[in-house]
């Protein structure tokens, strides 16, 4: 039997609560470790553990938390709501949905518990459970906006768009101040192609006092989206300014900062946030991805001798640090920060992936086989060390070059069946969507501009027209490939694929690929839509098979040069290095590209 819980443990209880609420993570978990352990074992206590380590993203301690709060107290009410709502961030829909189901069950009275059950019932695909869930809240309190808002995510989910976009709206006119409805509804029209309503929401929930950081960051996404630029980053820049370890706020700015000519402030901002919270292990860790992304490695280096001072030296720290010293030609200590980290963290995929890339740029690529084959087994979905693979296969002389990276086959031009004239209407509305100065320094293009977001979302109709030439185009050609349940790209084939990524390129006169991979992907591509007549003629701007990465220091030729063609896609697995040769025009050269994974 559980012991009661005295008063003034319920009161520093609350004062948990209360920080938690206002965001304050840090100053919860100061307060929560200030309890008593009799105070934190009970099952309030564990209640309150569990919130916070959720809040921190650390989901099976957070499990672990509630679970021993539940066996404790198995009729409470509330622990049974928050492991629901934990069950659902971890993907297990039926389980979060048995949890608030009981929850409720055992307090029918307990509005949250309504809404919580609609909820991740709705993101389990339990509309029935959902719907009856919401309509009983509604009921009994109609005029409260949550009720209605959670039917509108309901309805979301189960793609009544624009019930949803009423709901939402009866929400918002209950309450004006409603900033998550407004939050809310500003996503779903932002993935319905509508930025400026979308805009028009976040706009009106930042002129309301405490603006959550996300909606203050989504409204940020939705001026750059729209090209106000100026205002885009005075946005970002306020937000890291009261949230300095926000990583969106960061990581969009310093990618955005480039593309506007900009980029000696691309890491201005992460400079000044390291400097007032040196102690956040999360803003260390983007910082470093960013830095990475951003190929400063000079900047990489500091930052993780830095950080292993301010944080400890954890795997992810010493990695950076390896990779920035390989990058910088200081292979040998890279190499031994990589075996040690290795030694420690055996199951660690991306420690073997890096230790690979740095043996096989230190010239011994027979040990990195043994570490990227590793890296294979252990996170098979991940394209970089296949890609590795294909290198130290061919400098190997090893037939299975072949086998995985087989350029005749999977190197697969497919020409568009469009009607006359739609690639010049389709390169004229490309064209507009090129307002940046600059290439992104993350990505690949030299010389040139990149779209940004995921351009087949776009409800344009010319766009739409594209997307389902291309979903037939490679359906069609991916029907013609062989079984092979070992192989990374064959054994993924499917029936159906979805467009996680799509951008558009337009390359200047001596703009180029540096020769890349798509490390998330499945099947990467290259469509031309607008060629200057000097592309085509010899290999100037042909796309380029088998040449590694430069960091590698290898001077490998390709394997395959594939020469553009206005309506021609190419597809290819997204592990296959590939980059654009330059070539010299008073014309741009104007590409649609795309990363797909199988459904």
């Amino acid at each position: 039997m559980v012991r009661p819980i005295a008063a003034s443990e319920l009161k520093a209880l609350k004062n948990v609560q209360i920080r938690l609420r206002a965001g304050d993570l840090m100053g919860a978990l100061d307060a929560y470790e200030a309890l008593p352990p009799g105070t934190q074992a009970h099952p309030n206590g564990l209640l309150a553990r569990g919130a916070i380590l959720h809040r921190f993203g650390k989901l099976p301690e957070a499990r672990e938390a509630f679970e021993q709060g539940i066996a404790l107290a198995p009729a409470s009410g509330a622990l049974l709501d928050a492991y629901g709502s934990l069950l659902d961030d971890l993907g297990e829909g039926e389980a979060a949905v048995s949890a608030l189901r009981r929850a409720v069950e055992i307090a029918p009275d307990n509005s949250d518990f309504l809404i919580n059950l609609g909820i991740v019932a709705a993101n389990a695909g339990r509309f029935d459970v959902g719907e009856e869930a919401l309509e009983t809240f509604i009921r009994r309190l109609p005029k409260v906006a949550r009720g209605w808002a959670a039917l509108a995510h309901l309805e979301a989910k189960r793609g009544m768009v624009d019930v949803a976009e009423q709901l939402y709206r009866r929400a918002i006119e209950i309450d004006p101040e409603d900033v998550r409805s407004r939050h809310n509804l500003a996503v779903l029209l932002r993935q319905q192609d509508e930025p400026e309503k979308a805009l028009a929401e976040t706009s009106a929930a930042v002129a309301l006092p405490s603006v959550p950081v996300e909606t203050a960051t989504l409204h940020a996404h939705l001026l750059a989206q729209l090209d106000r630029s100026d205002q885009a980053v005075k946005a970002y820049r306020d937000i890291i300014q009261h949230a300095p370890e926000h990583a969106d706020a960061h990581e969009t700015l310093a990618k955005l900062l480039p593309q506007l000519g900009r980029g000696d402030e691309a890491l201005q901002a992460y400079r000044w946030a390291l400097g007032v919270r040196p102690d956040s292990a999360a803003l260390w860790s983007s910082a470093l991805r960013t830095a990475f992304d951003l190929r400063d490695f000079q900047q990489l280096g500091e930052w993780a001798m830095q950080a292993a001072r301010a944080v400890g030296p954890h795997p992810e720290i010493r990695i950076a640090r390896a990779a920035a010293l390989s990058r910088l030609g200081k292979h040998a200590q890279a190499i031994d920060i990589l075996r040690d980290v290795v030694a420690r963290s055996p199951e660690l995929a991306v420690a073997h992936q890096h230790l690979a890339h740095c043996l096989v740029a230190a010239g011994e690529p027979k040990p990195a086989e043994a570490h990227a084959l590793k890296a294979t087994k252990i996170d098979a979905l991940d394209q970089a060390p296949w890609a590795l693979l294909t290198v130290i296969w061919r400098l190997l002389d090893d037939p299975r070059e072949h086998w995985l990276a087989d350029y005749e086959r999977l190197v697969m031009p497919v020409d568009l069946d469009a009607a006359e004239g739609f690639f010049p209407e389709l390169a004229a509305g490309l064209t507009e969507l090129h307002t940046m100065r600059e290439h992104p320094a993350e990505q690949s293009l030299r010389g040139g501009t990149q779209t940004r977001g995921n351009l087949f979302d776009r409800k344009d109709p010319l766009i739409q027209r594209l997307v389902a030439q291309v979903r037939t185009g490679v359906q069609n050609r991916l029907r013609q490939l062989p079984d092979d349940p070992t192989h990374p790209f064959l054994s993924r084939k499917a029936s159906a694929i979805s467009f996680p990524a799509s951008w558009s390129v337009r390359l200047r006169s001596e703009g180029f690929h540096i020769s890349h991979i798509h490390q998330t992907g499945w099947m990467s591509s290259a469509l031309y839509v607008s060629l200057p007549a000097e592309v085509g003629q010899g290999e100037a701007g042909a796309l380029a098979f088998g040449i590694p990465d430069a960091t590698l220091g290898l001077d490998l030729p390709p394997r395959r040069v594939e020469l553009p063609k206005v309506g021609r896609l190419v597809i290819f697995p997204s592990y296959m290095w590939h980059g654009t040769l330059p070539f010299e025009s008073d014309q741009p050269r104007l590409t649609v590209a795309f990363d797909a994974l199988p459904v």
